[in-house]
């Protein structure tokens, strides 16, 4: 491990990776949002004790963390793999003269970027509904857990379209219709199964 970071460190990397890193913090920030306020808002319909919620909610951050993680190393890992047979095949064309794009060492995307990226942004979006549930009085945890990933999913949509050509209110729509449908759906069943 102490190998990968010094690796790490001594690369220059390049706008692809940093373009992937971006992603996989969007993504990871998205993710934590959702799936916690899912996880403690169904154990609250449940109407579990705040130590419950509070326990529940940590445990679905430290395993979301660890999954969007492991899932964007392996991801990544694969396209960095087929970077590097790409750039063997080009060392090859080359010396045929058939080599129009070539691609770059500093191209080539770095799994533990996009896996650290991802594993801290989806412990800081997951705090958001955690923080929600801990702190509010119980008659009123669900509404201001709903809110407050209602406003997180807003911003975090407003961030991943900024500056772009994609209609930000489709994003903003589609974010919130997920955040909102995942957080209906595992409450109504922790009301059903208590």
């Amino acid at each position: 491990m102490l190998n990968i970071l010094k690796s790490e460190k001594r690369r220059k990397t390049h706008f692809w990776d940093h373009l992937n890193v971006l992603r996989a913090s969007i993504l990871g920030a998205n993710d934590g949002i959702i799936s916690v306020s899912g996880i403690v808002l169904g154990a609250a319909g449940a109407n579990l004790d705040p130590k419950t919620l509070f326990i529940s909610g940590i445990s679905g951050m430290l395993a979301g963390a660890c999954s969007m993680a492991g899932g964007e190393w392996m991801s990544v890992s694969t396209q960095h793999d087929l970077q590097l047979k790409e750039m063997e095949r080009q060392q090859t064309a080359e010396e045929c003269e058939d080599c129009p794009i070539k691609l770059q060492q500093n191209d080539l995307l770095m799994p533990f970027h996009a896996a650290a990226t991802s594993f801290v942004s989806f412990i800081l979006g997951s705090l958001i509904p955690l923080a929600a549930i801990t702190l509010s009085p119980k008659p009123y945890r669900v509404l201001i857990t709903a809110i407050a990933m209602g406003i997180s999913l807003l911003l975090n949509a407003i961030v991943s379209t900024w500056g772009t050509e994609v209609p930000m209110w489709k994003t903003i729509l589609r974010n919130l219709l997920i955040g909102f449908l995942t957080i209906f759906i595992t409450y109504v069943l922790g009301v059903v199964l208590s």
